[in-house]
Formats: structure tokens, C-alpha cells, sequence
């Protein structure tokens, strides 16, 4: 008998793609789950929920949770689901350096994120200083494309596929947040902190395991196109871009989730103000039961 397993995401964009892919090929069925998704709008909104015990997992940015988790609440993280997204920093055409940010409104999401903190280091340490531009809450990546569209700010940054969106209507792309955070959890697994070991859970991590081992085999590029443009509404070129920038190398990511990862989470939420120094060991947060268990099955 199949068993229920409730998660929740953020929006609808490329980083949860292994998860769209493995809903799509009945990945979590051949694992005997059906699995219940809800969407959410806000960072936050499914952190809440899973304390709350209305999920079971949820797949999301690591900022949020980890201060919740920081903050008491019970969870922890047990996969990192996609490590090979990029934040790109985009501008009007006729923005070509960061030098010509100075006085200009950038837009992100709330200002508090992950994203918003990367963003301000890559600003840093390419010679902006706070004072010197200004952080706009503009929403979510399409109403930030929207605004840039619209020319109410010179810059924002975006994920996949969104950057592409901006590429191809001529927009220009002033940086990537691999040149700060070359190996970044970009979505990780994180589940309510539990002594009894929950089976249903790491069966969802062996069909996200088995999805990301599918989307890796260059022969199935074609049929994995049409699973992100109807899941983002994304165009077919959008998609092909994505799954060529996340498959080099064309080889499925490690889903381990990793005390260095987490380490430069938190180092990013401290730089932001957001966390006192010093920081607690990154292994506090971590439940590697599931991923060892994951590993002994594959």
C-alpha cells in the first residue's frame, strides 16, 4: 500500500526540476508514495507549515530554514537537492559594469534571503558600498523581471530559467554567484528533527536520486524540456539552457548534505546581520541518516 508523504515548495522554478521530473516519470509511485505537493508564494510560509506538522518535508532555500532552526525550531537538514543552479545578476543593456550601479535601484525578492545576501557581497566585493545603491523589495523573480522590464530597476537577480527569459529580450548579465559561492545548496531537504526514522521520507529522497540519475543521461535531454516548460511556463530554448548550465559536469550531483554548505549558509546570514557570531558548528543541523541510508540503497 502506497503511503501519503505531504511536501512543499516555493514557486515553480527550474531548481526544483529532479523533483517535477520524478513526479512526471512516476518515480515516487515506483517508491510506493504518493506525494502530495502544496506551492507556496513566501520563503517562509512552508518552514511554518512543517513545524506546524501540515508537511512532511518540504524542498526549499536554505536560508530560511536554517534560521528557523538557529531560532529552536525542531528540523533538520537531510539533503541538498540541487547544487548546481546559479543566482545571475542581470541589468539593462546599458549597464556594463557594477560601477555604473552607483545610485541605482536593484531589485530582490524581501532583502532578507540568501539571494539578497549574495548579492550585496558580490556588490562589496566588486567595490560598491552600501550606501552607494538601493535594494528594492520587488517580489517574486517574474514580478522582478517584470520590474527591470519596465525600467523601475537597473538590476535584479534571478535564477533559472529566468536569466535566459532576460538574455534573450536583451538584458546583460554582470555576474554569477559562482564567483562568491562556488558550491551552495541552493534547495535542501529539511524534515521535522524525529528520533524514529521515517521510511516514506528517504523514499522520496531515492526517487529525487533516481530523477536527478535520469536527467543526467544525455539521451533523455529532449524528454526532460517539455517537463520544465509546462511545470515554469518557461520557452523550450529556456529549458534547454538550464539543462545544459546544470548538467556540467553531465553527471548527477551528490545529494549529501554537507557541513560546508551549511557553513557558508550561515556564514552569509551572519554577514547579513542576521546571525550573531559565532557561529554554532554547521553539523548541528545536519540529520545524515538519510543520506547514509540512501547511499547503502544505490
Amino acid at each position: 500500500m502506497a503511503t501519503n508523504l505531504r511536501y512543499g515548495q516555493v514557486q515553480r522554478s527550474a531548481m526544483n526540476w529532479p523533483i517535477f521530473v520524478a513526479d512526471q516519470l512516476g518515480l515516487f509511485g515506483e517508491e510506493e508514495l504518493v506525494a502530495e505537493s502544496k506551492v507556496f508564494t513566501s520563503p517562509l510560509e512552508p518552514v511554518t507549515a512543517l513545524i506546524a506538522g501540515s508537511l512532511d518535508l518540504i524542498n526549499v532555500i536554505p536560508d530560511v530554514a536554517l534560521l528557523e532552526i538557529v531560532k529552536g525550531a525542531p528540523l533538520a537538514v537531510i539533503a541538498n537537492t540541487n547544487s548546481r543552479a546559479q543566482y545571475r545578476l542581470m541589468a539593462q543593456s546599458e549597464i556594463k559594469n557594477f560601477s555604473a550601479l552607483k545610485g541605482k535601484k536593484i531589485g530582490v525578492n524581501d532583502g532578507r534571503s540568501a539571494e539578497a545576501l549574495i548579492l550585496k557581497k558580490l556588490l562589496r566585493l566588486n567595490g560598491l558600498k552600501p550606501d552607494s545603491y538601493d535594494l528594492a523589495a520587488t517580489g517574486a523573480p517574474l514580478d522582478r523581471c517584470k520590474k527591470l522590464k519596465e525600467g523601475l530597476v537597473a538590476a535584479t537577480m534571478v535564477t533559472q530559467p529566468f536569466n535566459f527569459l532576460l538574455e534573450e529580450e536583451g538584458f546583460r548579465t554582470l555576474a554569477s554567484s559562482r564567483e562568491i559561492v562556488p558550491d551552495y545548496p541552493f534547495t535542501v531537504c529539511v524534515v521535522r528533527r524525529e528520533e524514529i526514522f521515517n521510511n516514506a521520507i528517504l523514499s522520496f529522497l531515492k526517487a529525487v536520486s533516481r530523477s536527478w540519475q535520469w536527467l543526467s543521461d544525455q539521451s533523455n535531454r529532449e524528454r526532460a524540456i517539455p517537463t520544465l516548460t509546462q511545470w515554469t511556463g518557461t520557452t523550450e530554448k529556456q529549458a534547454q539552457s538550464t539543462y545544459d548550465l546544470y548538467l556540467q559536469p553531465p553527471e548527477p550531483p551528490s545529494l549529501a548534505p554537507t557541513e560546508e554548505g551549511v557553513t557558508t549558509v550561515l556564514e552569509l546570514l551572519s554577514e547579513g546581520g542576521r546571525l550573531p557570531r559565532p557561529l554554532p558548528p554547521a553539523r548541528k543541523y545536519i540529520d545524515g541518516r538519510y543520506f547514509e541510508r540512501l547511499e547503502e540503497k544505490t
